[in-house]
């Protein structure tokens, strides 16, 4: 737990807030109506995309622990209050919830949404266990997984992709189990396990998203097919930054959202906030040399909808392009 404390030192330095690069927040205009895949952003890594009527949801997390009771190794507990507030700005209905990997900020208040949304969990077998092993989960065992599989559910085709995590002070938080095979009781409890990304397919377009990453596990290689239409890339930690330029170059994404940088220890309702050990500036300068790809910001539970190719051709890769290094 030791790095945890010093993680408790590390945010006493408050981070700036999303207002700073407002010129990045892309957002809907209120009551437009739905016009294709909606986006919409839960704080931390947690997404709902939307499309007729159907539901997508990925590491919902809102009942954000506070730092300290981490820390400590306290006893942490899904916030039952902030989960319904959470939900009342996404559908009530899900036809599935992925989830990246087991830690609490990705899979704590699952089991929550799984009841209320009456939702499908897709996660790996190691996060299916910790649900499993939950007396009032409330929800279904749900679908173990591994990379290399594929899902279709509603008018979703999900590939499963290998990921692996940040190492925080040199190693990955919570990676082995801290107490024997009862509940979760505390955050490191909620282990990593085996890591995931996901490639969402759906109208046509192509969503690819993780939690953040090191160079030794890159996105797959798009180089040489139509691009990504986005790209949410997990950049909290140092080694998820190291290989963003690299990430960017296989993918090719029109559009990347770069994700889990908000301070997740504060209550949403606080309003979003960089983490103090995001670096927002260094992830502004890498997605610069991208010239084909937009770099853009969301707000908590703004929907955004997911822009079509102008042009088809022009989701083909030019092998000729240099991309500035």
């Amino acid at each position: 737990m030791r790095f945890f404390f010093l993680l408790t030192l590390a945010t006493h330095a408050f981070g700036a807030g999303i207002g700073s690069y407002a010129h990045l927040v892309v957002a809907d205009s209120p009551g437009a109506a739905p016009n294709g895949v909606q986006v919409t952003y839960l704080g931390t890594n947690g997404y709902q995309f939307e499309f007729k009527g159907h539901a997508l949801l990925v590491d919902p997390y809102f009942s954000r622990v506070d730092l300290l009771s981490v820390a400590l190794g306290s006893r942490i507990q899904p916030n039952a209050a902030r989960i319904n507030d959470g939900l009342r700005h996404i559908s009530t209905k899900a036809d599935a919830i992925l989830v990246t990997h087991g830690h609490f900020d990705h899979l704590l208040d699952v089991p929550a949404v799984l009841a209320k949304t009456r939702g499908r969990l897709i996660a790996s077998a190691s996060s299916v266990e910790l649900v499993r092993r939950l007396p009032d989960a409330g929800a279904p065992s749900g679908d173990a997984i591994k990379p290399g599989d594929m899902r279709r559910i509603g008018p979703w085709k999900i590939r499963v992709l290998p990921a692996t995590h940040d190492r925080l002070f040199g190693k990955v938080p919570f990676d082995r189990p801290h107490s024997q095979a009862g509940p979760p009781q505390r955050a490191a409890d909620w282990i990593c396990g085996e890591p995931l990304a996901f490639l969402i397919e759906v109208n046509g377009q192509r969503i690819y998203i993780d939690s953040g990453g090191t160079p030794a596990q890159l996105p797959p290689n798009e180089s040489g097919s139509r691009r990504m239409d986005l790209a949410i890339l997990g950049v909290a930690l140092p080694d998820s930054r190291t290989r963003l330029h690299a990430a960017l170059e296989r993918l090719q994404p029109r559009y990347i959202l770069p994700s889990h940088q908000d301070d997740f220890f504060r209550p949403l309702s606080a309003g979003f906030q960089f983490g103090s050990l995001t670096d927002f500036p260094f992830v502004q300068h890498e997605c610069a040399q991208q010239n084909r790809t937009r770099l853009i910001l969301l707000d908590y539970f703004r929907p955004w909808t997911l822009p079509k190719a102008v042009n088809p051709k022009s989701q083909k890769p030019n092998p000729k392009q240099r991309i500035k290094s």
